[in-house]
């Protein structure tokens, strides 16, 4: 039997321990020489995170549009800006549908080891007599995982900060037919994200964001008034994330009312087109009273106006934006 192994409750990979001195062992298989496979989980639970505790679904039919296209096997890529709520989504996804959630901080090894308890699989190398061994390397559990993955969803969160070798590792397994849920910032998405289809997560209405206020300070036992949620409401500009974060800082005392987050812009483009066209008018009251000098000005006003109305195509919108 294979030894049980410790894990924690978050989303950190499991502590594994080895024993000093002891040689690489091989990994242990069954009769067929083939590598166990894939037990089904017990429950259906998403995994725990730090930075979501609440899964309440604010999203409801984005979600479910998720799901529909995941249980048909195709896989997607969300994506949106920092704090929008893809991983808030990854979450409900993985609390729903049969998954392995991966989640990468830097380091290859934790990231698979994570994936990989998600599936079941012994973190360390059992010998021929069921003892503990030496960890699995890297490679190691690439090739477990594959083998075991099957119809399991693998979620990959935070997809634009994982490595290259493990997006390569990625893009094999979705060529070999597996189902994905990516999700990350869509400036820094590369390589697989290129090949899968998007859903990109607009800013929440300001209904919403206000619920969620409400309901993230009564989580806090903080008593807010109706002008300090539309005011926090005004500058999270439909980003969950800062909303929540801002009655974090009322509650610690630390808010600063200059500081501007989320979506929080203006686009001016349209009052400066709408005045170089007023004034571009001026050129046909010069040609008509005969004043160059108002030629001159109108004509110039129009030129800027045509200037600045073909420049807002040539970059996308959300760079614009951001």
């Amino acid at each position: 039997m294979v030894p049980n192994i410790t894990t924690n409750s978050s989303l950190e990979a499991p502590v594994i321990k080895a024993s000093n001195g002891v040689p690489a062992p091989k990994i242990k298989k069954n009769s067929s020489g083939k590598a166990p496979k894939t037990q089904e989980t017990s429950s259906n639970e998403a995994p725990d995170s730090s930075d979501e505790k609440d899964i309440s679904d604010f999203r409801r039919d984005v979600t479910n549009r998720v799901i529909g296209m995941l249980e048909k096997g195709d896989s997607i890529c969300i994506t949106g800006e920092v704090g929008i709520g893809k991983t808030h989504l990854a979450l409900i996804v993985a609390s729903k549908l049969k998954c392995c959630y991966g989640n990468y901080k830097g380091d290859n090894t934790k990231c698979l080891q994570q994936i990989a308890s998600d599936l079941k699989i012994p973190l360390n190398q059992i010998d021929q007599e069921g003892a503990e061994g030496k960890p699995l390397t890297a490679k190691q559990l690439k090739e477990e995982i594959a083998l075991n993955l099957g119809e399991t969803i693998l979620i990959c969160d935070r997809f634009h900060r994982w490595s290259a070798s493990l997006k390569g590792w990625v893009e094999d397994l979705h060529s070999e037919g597996a189902t994905l849920l990516l999700s990350g910032n869509h400036r820094d998405l590369e390589g697989i994200a290129y090949k899968i289809p998007r859903l990109a997560l607009s800013p929440l209405k300001d209904d919403e964001i206000r619920n969620i206020i409400w309901a993230h300070a009564s989580l806090l036992s903080l008593l807010l008034t109706t002008t300090q949620v539309s005011e926090m409401a005004s500058r999270a500009g439909g980003n969950p994330m800062l909303a929540k974060r801002m009655v974090q800082e009322h509650k610690q005392g630390v808010e600063s009312k200059d500081i501007q987050d989320g979506n929080n812009y203006r686009d001016i483009t349209p009052f400066l087109l709408t005045i170089f066209g007023l004034i571009g008018a001026v050129r046909f009251i010069g040609m008509a009273t005969n004043d160059v000098r108002l030629k001159v000005l109108g004509g110039l006003a129009i030129t800027l106006f045509f200037a600045l109305r073909n420049l807002r195509f040539v970059f996308p919108r959300w760079s614009r934006k951001q």
